[in-house]
This record gives C-alpha cells, sequence and structure tokens, in this order.
C-alpha cells in the first residue's frame, strides 16, 4: 500500500541550500530594516526569531513556486 521513499543526499543538500538563501534574504531585510529604522546593532540578534520565521514563510512561497512550475511543465509537456 504505501512505499517507503528515501530522499537522496543531494535533494537534502538542495533543501538545505534553498532555505539558507531564504534565511539569508531575511536577515539581510532585517539588516536593511534596522539601517532604516536607526536601530542598534543588538537587534542583529534578538530578532533572529523573527529572522527565522520570514525565512520559513519565504521557503514556503519558494516551495509553493516550485509546485506550481512543475505542475504547469508537466502540463505544458504532454505526450
Amino acid at each position: 500500500m504505501f512505499r517507503d521513499t528515501t530522499i537522496t543526499a543531494t535533494v537534502k543538500k538542495r533543501e538545505l541550500i534553498i532555505f539558507l538563501f531564504c534565511f539569508l534574504g531575511a536577515y539581510v531585510l532585517n539588516v536593511i530594516g534596522i539601517i532604516k529604522n536607526h536601530n542598534s546593532v543588538r537587534e542583529l540578534f534578538t530578532q533572529l526569531h523573527v529572522v527565522l520565521l520570514v525565512s520559513l514563510v519565504f521557503y514556503g512561497a519558494v516551495f509553493i513556486l516550485r509546485i506550481l512550475y512543475y505542475v504547469v511543465s508537466r502540463l505544458w509537456i504532454r505526450k
């Protein structure tokens, strides 16, 4: 009924890299916000939980876009 699935090391590495880029994007947004609002540098460390949440939102958005790309490409390339 259910098949066992294995996640290969390359898939894990690719997903980790994608999440790292999402985290870096959220961190850059945090730095921009700190500079724009003239806050202290301490905010870089005290707001890490918010940066993590924003990076998860970015990762979710990227995941949805990847699913849409997969669906559209499967519909476009019909045999």
